[in-house]
């Protein structure tokens, strides 16, 4: 494995674990607005906002920051 293959797969695995951080974020944030876990349901719609955020924008933020410049 070459350096240039391990650096896509670091880049791949970073990416998956900022969706996934994500996703589980916004799951607590929809428990907590249910009212099984704690009953603050503002805590919950931030927890829900920002988990969406996380998983959906910031992936592709990062992925344009690591894009090579087209030459």
């Amino acid at each position: 494995m070459d350096e240039r293959e391990a650096l896509a797969r670091q880049r791949f695995f970073m990416l998956q674990a900022l969706r996934l951080g994500g996703a589980i974020m916004a799951m607590i944030g929809a428990i907590i607005i249910s009212g099984q876990f704690v009953d603050m349901p503002a805590l919950g719609y931030v927890l829900l906002v920002l988990g969406a955020v996380e998983f959906f924008v910031l992936p592709n933020m990062v992925a344009r920051k690591w894009r090579s410049p087209d030459k």
